[in-house]
């Protein structure tokens, strides 16, 4: 549910920035405020794609913040001794209660898409049953605004009984369908052809569908209805500009558009667009057309590119918003937080861990929830340079220093000192007293190199798991090893690059190299015997053009 809270937020945002500029945009043509609106409503469908994304943290009240509580906000009672636990008989497992809120969004988001279903189904009965129009007027009128508009697409001219006011829909094949009354009516074929083909021209359909899903999706954010409400509008306003532009004049169009208001199609009961403009919006139409200082023509390509360069980098920053509850900045400051009561200790585990199924050789911590093995660090194996021998800390002796660990972390971020790691986020600290990273340990990495000194606690947990050690590093850097990152660091002790692989290629002929570039040579399996072997043959060969030989199998010479 709070991903659902969170998304609502992210759309009011965006529905707000969308129609703010709107605003700011009055005196543009349709077209470009058209561009404005339907780019909005693209950027709320790609919400729900945001959340693969990488998330850019945002302090934010409880309500809003999604995700997994936090450790710090486990209330106090998670500390009580769960002896008990082994003691206690299975119970069945519990049914999962009914979410009403989740309900309540889905059953009226399902209804919506429903009725957006029904009404694209509409169609095919409706162009099914309907006549070629073969009237002449017609036909010449319909070539004439094609040429007029550059569209070259085939498109179906039909006539049908059903309906009230002329229609259009769809993209490859589209379908133009007149009501009788039209066609009784030859003089206005002209500016009801336009204003139909200008639909088809911009693929208004398409944003037509694209607003009833935003709808559907968005149904309690009202400013999502304002933003669609006033799309619609733009596309209608940008037909009508077309047809101003195909020498109609405005006194006739407006009339034209007076006289068929009475006809309005039901916008929620036929997807399609159509010529009778809503009872809402006939004023605003008839005087923009009687308007003669009105703007009419688009900005072009550059204003559209312009305009869809900054919505990215408006909506993108939005769309990766994670709201995290505010953690208190100190002692006096209680802070909002999800749960008030104190944060929960991890304590010395006493359960008997045969009853859970656990080794009891295994150090374990105790929850409120039972009791967790901690896994030990990746043990001693064929990577001998690097230590990743697990601390040297027993049994229940290692879930108390934990605990003390994690402790002194808490103690520090809630007082508003300096955490013991170095800067980081709270798991961070976590991981890092689990995987043995003490103070002495980050002080004589980062003493080591000056690539080093601002590794953060994430960073010297990575290193420590890989077995990075401090006399590794000045090591590497004794022999002329450029680019000791926290980053290159790592990945060397993943490739098992170390100091031996280093001097042995630098026998080799290939000196003072980046440590980056040195891991790509190991990864792509390029040996020292089979750099001598290259270079004797090819003095002037490289780092990269002997990781490009050794990748495409190109072998020593003889």
């Amino acid at each position: 549910m709070e991903m659902l809270i969170a998304l609502a937020a992210k759309s009011l945002i965006i529905g707000a920035v969308a129609l703010g500029l709107l605003k700011l945009a009055r005196n543009r043509s349709a077209t470009d405020r058209s561009w404005i609106a339907h780019l909005g409503l693209g950027a709320l469908l790609l919400l729900p794609l945001s959340l693969a994304l990488p998330a850019l943290e945002v302090t934010a009240p409880a309500l809003l913040a999604s995700g997994p509580a936090d450790f710090i906000t486990t209330p106090a009672t998670a500390t009580a001794d769960p002896a008990s636990l082994s003691d206690a008989p299975s119970a069945a497992p519990a049914a999962e209660p009914i979410n009403w809120l989740l309900l309540a969004y889905i059953i009226p988001s399902a209804v919506f898409f429903l009725l957006t279903l029904i009404a694209l189904m509409r169609l095919i009965p409706l162009k099914s049953r309907a006549t070629v129009l073969v009237d002449p007027h017609w036909l010449s009128a319909l070539a004439h605004a094609q040429r007029r508009m550059g569209f070259k697409n085939g498109t179906a001219l039909l006539a049908s009984e059903e309906l009230v006011s002329p229609i259009s829909w769809g993209l490859m094949r589209p379908t133009i369908l007149l009501s009788r009354e039209a066609i009784e009516a030859p003089g206005d074929a002209e500016a009801i052809i336009a204003h139909e083909l200008a639909h088809v021209a911009r693929f208004d359909w398409a944003k037509l569908m694209l607003a009833r899903v935003a709808i559907a999706l968005f149904w309690f954010n009202p400013l999502v209805w304002l933003l669609a409400r006033e799309a619609h509008q733009l596309r209608e306003e940008a037909a009508d500009d077309a047809v101003l532009g195909s020498d109609i004049e405005g006194t006739q169009y407006a009339s034209l558009l007076v006289g068929i208001a009475r006809h309005e199609c039901r916008g929620l009961l036929i997807g399609a667009h159509g010529v009778a403009p809503g009872r809402k919006s006939l004023a605003r139409r008839v005087k923009r057309v009687l308007d003669v200082a009105s703007m009419r023509r688009p900005g072009g390509w550059r204003w559209s590119s312009a305009v869809a360069i900054f919505a990215a980098g408006a909506a993108v920053p939005i769309a990766v918003l994670s709201f995290v509850p505010a953690l208190p900045d100190g002692p006096g400051n209680a802070g909002p937080t999800r749960n008030a009561t104190a944060p929960a200790k991890i304590v010395p585990a006493t359960v008997p861990t045969g009853a859970l199924g656990l080794n009891p050789a295994t150090p374990q911590i105790a929850t409120a929830s039972g009791a967790i093995p901690v896994p030990p660090a990746r043990a001693e194996g064929a990577y001998s340079r690097f230590d990743r021998s697990p601390p040297a800390i027993p049994g229940t002796e290692f879930a108390a220093a934990l605990s003390s660990r994690i402790d002194a972390t808490l103690a520090a971020r809630l007082e508003g000192r300096k955490p013991p790691f170095g800067p980081g986020r709270d798991d961070d600290f976590t991981a890092a007293a689990i995987h043995g990273v003490t103070p002495a340990y980050a002080s004589a990495i980062k003493a080591a190199s000056p690539g080093l000194a601002n590794a953060t606690t994430r960073d010297l947990v990575g290193m420590k798991i890989q077995g990075v050690t401090p006399a590794t590093v000045r090591e590497f850097a004794s022999l002329g090893v450029a680019r000791l990152t926290p980053r290159t660091v790592t990945a060397a002790a993943i490739q098992n690059v170390d100091p031996g692989f280093v001097r042995a290629m630098a026998g080799a002929g290939f000196r003072n190299l980046p440590l980056d570039r040195l891991t790509e040579m190991k990864m792509f399996g390029v040996t020292p015997a089979y750099a001598n072997q290259m270079r004797r043959a090819y003095p002037q060969l490289d780092a990269s053009d002997l990781i490009r030989s050794r990748m495409h199998g190109i072998p020593p010479p003889e």
